[in-house]
């Protein structure tokens, strides 16, 4: 089956956009072609129901991949994207990405690897990324030993974009704004900030205020590395912790979770060389704290 490739001529959201391309298809049909995939602008892929379109944006739409055995369900995660290569998922908060010697169940390691272990005999999944049990949104698994190498061994020049959103406490001291330290962790498991390099993994975060009231913030953040609890470490640092993550200094709890989420993984993918874009919307308890 051939690709189905349509031009904008204006600007508008990605999802509208198909509704009215798509007008003989079912609109619970047109949203799957975007939640599975198989959507890619101009040379991106994405899964952005308000995908912002610009007059000329090329839209294909890619056939229909063969289901893999068995079907997923979980209230804890979903799959947004599967080939034979990665697993791009969407989780919850307050679910552990991979195992401890507490829990090695509850986690979205062992919930994934158990679909894709259905499968076929032998397979498995590889982590090559990971996410804090508190922070939601997307996260990736690799399927097949090239693509775990490539992505391990490769991972600044494979991730080209990873964007968080969170609200924090106070206002940050700038409106944008580039944070660079070194962080250690002590037998605690509790990471902690030095601007001075004591040894520690270097971690850079930068960050934008998009909105503020008198008591929090909603900033965008984007990595240039990915540190355990960095962006949670960092923010705290400025005076401006996540709000609702309690270990790291927060005073309030706004929506009963650390308001930290993974909205924004682009990547190369490890067999085709193409951009991989993948996006999950902010909370919207996260617009309401800020209101």
């Amino acid at each position: 089956m051939a690709d189905i490739v349509f031009k904008s001529d204006k600007e508008g959201k990605l999802l509208e956009f198909m509704f009215e391309k798509l007008a003989d298809r079912s609109r619970t049909d047109v949203r799957e072609m975007l939640k599975s995939g198989r959507v890619v602008v101009s040379g991106i892929g994405t899964t952005a129901f308000d995908y912002a379109l610009k007059p000329g944006d090329e839209v294909r739409i890619l056939p229909k991949q063969k289901l893999p055995k068995g079907s997923f369900s979980n209230k804890y995660l979903n799959i947004l994207y599967e080939d034979n290569d990665v697993i791009v998922v969407n989780k919850r908060e307050g679910l552990l990405s991979v195992g401890t010697d507490k829990d090695k169940e509850n986690t979205a390691y062992h919930f994934i690897n158990q679909h894709v272990r259905r499968q076929g005999r032998g397979l498995h999944i590889f982590v090559v990324h990971r996410l804090d049990r508190k922070t939601s949104g997307v996260m990736m698994f690799a399927k097949s030993l090239r693509a775990r190498d490539m992505l391990r061994n490769d991972w600044n020049n494979m991730v080209v974009e990873r964007s968080y959103f969170a609200v924090v406490e106070g206002i940050p001291p700038k409106k944008r704004d580039t944070i660079k330290s070194y962080l250690t962790e002590d037998k605690m498991l509790k990471i902690h900030s030095s601007w001075i390099n004591n040894g520690g993994d270097f971690a850079v975060t930068n960050y934008e205020v998009l909105n503020s009231n008198e008591q929090f913030s909603l900033v965008k953040l984007d990595l240039d590395t990915g540190r355990k609890n960095q962006i949670r470490v960092q923010m705290s640092e400025i005076g401006c912790p996540v709000a609702g993550d309690a270990k790291y200094g927060a005073k309030t709890d706004p929506i009963h979770r650390v308001c930290l989420h993974a909205a924004t993984l682009a990547f190369r993918h490890p067999a085709t060389g193409k951009i991989m874009k993948f996006e999950v919307p902010v909370p919207a308890g996260f617009y309401k704290a800020v209101k």
